[in-house]
């Protein structure tokens, strides 16, 4: 492919958008901003992916709705974090459609044009006038750098905003930005949507963008676990400033980048998973099929015993193999390999404990560890993305309400 690409850690967001944040009070602590906009001077081209939980917050009902009314037609996006508004009824589908609506006036739109998100703790209902009350000033702050702003914002227990940019040069098209921005910590597990994920682009959207982000979703956010619970607000979007690809050489180096950092995303949620203290990359090689690969390696990732064994640092590859074992792929154990960092710990049918210590030392130098297996039952293969289980996990979901 024709291009050049280069990656950019800094909020920078793509043209055509503007962003902002504010503390409007959903959240106890003044200094915390809570409530986070990005605003485009027209409706651009979006499509959304939601939960799979039957729990659903009232923004993935109020949304489903605008984005089926709008045509997939997105004006403006507003994130509340400290407040779930899920559990809440229908004054809670009200709450949120009150706020949708004035935000709307403001913006001067039609309210379908408007997406209004939420993200926090279950079963409270939404500060509506606090929310109102900051929504003209949080649109008069709205700028090109207010995307650091925005991820920081949307945050509920991570400690750090997540944010990831590529620039691409490609021949065949003007140049053009895909930035992506999450929140995510813990209820990640992939099942669709895994957290909030936001990818802005002023790149070229494949026609069908809807497929295209099922297809995006399948090797990024659902290939990322944290603990196995899904919430019932998880929602991704992607939204474009640009329109339609005119040519499949543009469409594929926009979809190109669209998985880059979408995975990158899912590498920082990991990371900052609640309580971890490494980011565990899961390589399955040696597959039937992909599709294959992926779920051997989800199951791994999600396995609550490799991942305390990898928090205390003890290169336990029986528990890998056994997890690999039971993910309902057909493979021949005896044919299988099982590393741990550059250290074969298993294959041929045997262990090998001289090579324990050197997986040790990687568990317990690295921050970013690596475990995986090759099947030998195919020539497909796909990674996961996780984090160990530390005793702050138990204290910090304990604590989550108190």
């Amino acid at each position: 492919m024709n291009e050049t690409r280069a990656s950019d850690t800094r909020p920078v967001l793509p043209a055509g958008f503007k962003a902002a944040a504010v503390h409007a009070g959903i959240r106890a602590r003044r200094t915390k901003m809570d409530l986070g906009l990005i605003v485009a001077p027209e409706a651009f081209a979006a499509a959304a992916l939601f939960t799979t939980n039957r729990l659903n917050g009232a923004h993935v009902t109020v949304c489903r709705e605008s984005l089926a009314k709008s045509k997939g037609r997105v004006r403006a996006l507003l994130v509340n974090s400290g407040n779930a508004n899920c559990s809440t009824g229908e004054e809670g589908l009200a709450d949120a459609r009150r706020v949708q609506r004035t935000l709307a006036e403001i913006v001067g739109c039609p309210a379908e044009e408007v997406l209004f998100m939420s993200t926090g703790v279950i079963g409270a209902r939404l500060p509506v006038e606090k929310i109102l009350d900051a929504l003209p000033n949080l649109v008069a702050a709205a700028h090109e750098k207010g995307l650091g702003d925005f991820a920081t914002a949307i945050m509920t227990t991570d400690l750090v905003p997540k944010v990831r940019t590529i620039a691409i040069e490609e021949k065949s098209g003007p140049a053009f930005r895909v930035t992506g921005v999450a929140k995510g910590s813990g209820m990640i597990h992939p099942n669709m949507a895994t957290m909030l994920a936001y990818l802005l682009t002023d790149g070229p959207l494949p026609h069908d963008a809807h497929t295209a982000l099922k297809r995006l979703a399948d090797q990024s956010f659902h290939r990322l676990t944290v603990d196995g619970d899904t919430s019932p607000n998880d929602t991704v979007l992607l939204w474009s400033s640009r329109g339609p690809a005119t040519s499949p050489t543009q469409e594929a180096a926009c979809t190109s980048a669209l998985v880059e950092v979408s995975q990158e995303l899912c590498r920082l949620i990991a990371a900052d998973g609640e309580g971890a203290t490494r980011l565990v990359t899961v390589q399955v090689t040696g597959a039937p099929s992909e599709q294959a690969a992926s779920h051997v390696a989800r199951t791994i990732a999600t396995s609550p015993l490799i991942k305390t064994a990898i928090h205390g640092r003890d290169p336990n590859w029986g528990r890998i193999l056994a997890a690999a074992g039971r993910a309902g792929v057909e493979f021949d154990t005896d044919k299988a390999r099982v590393w741990i960092g550059d250290a074969d710990v298993y294959s041929s049918g045997k262990p090998h404990p001289e090579n324990e210590q050197e997986a040790h030392l990687h568990l317990l130098q690295k921050h970013e560890v690596v475990i995986g297996v090759d099947l030998a039952a195919g020539s497909a293969a796909a990674e996961a993305w996780t984090c160990d289980f530390s005793a702050d996990y138990v204290r910090i979901n304990a604590d989550y309400r108190s």
